[in-house]
């Protein structure tokens, strides 16, 4: 019969600067869209897969005639976004530091010189992944959670609820509004209501049915 470790995960979302990576220096006031990290460690290389606005595009540029960017190597446009493929070193990256204690990416955006990241990791080696975080880049908020947030919900509506959450959406006062974010994320006003009404529907309902659940098990 097989035997299943039982070790807890934890959910952490990390808002973060990284000094030594582009995104430090990506100027354009809208999200980068990260489609894809594809790492080669034997070559040190780091594939980061972009999608971007023209703007977006001609900074990301700007960053590599300024050696900011190792290299670009694919570039492609559709419609009004452009995608980019483009290379950074493997080692020391943050993405090197998830992999290296067994974390799982769920998701992660450049944004204001800032990077935010989502991922599960297991809960005794949480301490050290933020150790080794420290060592890298400035950690400007952290959240540790023992619920996974993603249960029901697609990655478009975890990518809005996520992108609300850490740009002060949902602080009182609000620090942004839905027309500015659904900017950022570059899909309309209408979307972004939408995508964000369909997962706090999706959260709350989990919430409610985990609190009945409990209460009728109480003695």
């Amino acid at each position: 019969m097989a035997t299943f470790t039982k070790y807890p995960l934890k959910f952490l979302r990390l808002s973060l600067i990284h000094e030594n990576c582009w995104s430090r220096y990506y100027e354009v006031p809208e999200i980068a869209n990260i489609l894809n990290l594809t790492p080669y460690p034997e070559r040190n290389i780091l594939k980061v897969s972009l999608l971007m606005s023209e703007k977006g595009y001609r900074d990301i540029m700007n960053l590599k005639s300024r050696g900011k960017v190792k290299d670009i190597f694919n570039i492609y446009k559709w419609r009004n976004r452009f995608y980019v493929d483009l290379v950074r070193d493997y080692d020391n990256s943050i993405y090197s530091i998830i992999n290296r204690n067994n974390g799982i990416l769920i998701s992660t955006l450049k944004y204001d010189g800032k990077e935010i990241w989502n991922l599960l990791v297991y809960e005794y080696k949480v301490n050290r992944l933020i150790k080794e975080f420290q060592e890298f880049a400035e950690i400007v908020k952290v959240n540790i959670e023992d619920d996974i947030p993603t249960e029901n919900l697609t990655s478009r509506e975890l990518k809005v609820l996520t992108t609300a959450l850490d740009l002060g959406y949902f602080d009182y006062p609000r620090k942004i509004k839905s027309k500015e974010l659904s900017e950022i994320l570059g899909i309309s006003e209408p979307t972004f209501v939408f995508h964000l009404r369909n997962a706090e529907r999706k959260i709350v309902s989990n919430f409610i049915k985990k609190l009945g659940k409990n209460m009728l098990s109480e003695p």
